[in-house]
């Protein structure tokens, strides 16, 4: 009876811990789940254009980017230029509620991205290096 006793209460034991506290509740899916609290700033569509020599008060506007971020870690890239247009699907990932970084697949690169209020700051390489783009939400 001890055995069938003891059995039991590690079942409860293991059902309670699996139940938790939730305090990593919506972080499924690398991040990207509905419920993801960081993916809330992001989710929309962001319009803007190039950034000159790396100066946000410096736009180039016959270079545009648009990115449209969906709750599940998809999103759509279209950057058009006078001497082209691009594009393509994404997926991307959040590191804290104001830093994320978009996986353009199709191009084979990532790019790095700050929000700042409405306002999306796009990297070429890491964070806060060369800022290419300035964005303002939708």
């Amino acid at each position: 009876m001890k055995k069938v006793y003891f059995i039991l209460m590690m079942v409860a034991a293991v059902n309670l811990a699996s139940c938790g506290g939730g305090d990593d509740e919506g972080i499924t899916n690398g991040g990207n789940s509905q419920n993801n609290p960081y993916s809330n700033d992001v989710v929309g569509t962001w319009k803007g254009y190039s950034c000159a020599d790396g100066d946000p008060n410096d736009l180039s506007k016959n270079h545009s980017l648009t990115l449209a971020f969906n709750s599940d870690g998809s999103g759509n890239y279209l950057e058009i230029d006078n001497s082209y247009t691009d594009k393509c699907d994404f997926t991307y990932s959040m590191e804290s509620g104001t830093k994320g970084k978009a996986y353009i697949e199709t191009r084979g690169n990532t790019i790095y991205f700050v929000i700042e209020g409405n306002k999306m700051f796009v990297y070429g390489h890491g964070y806060g290096e060369d800022l290419d783009f300035l964005l303002n939400k939708q």
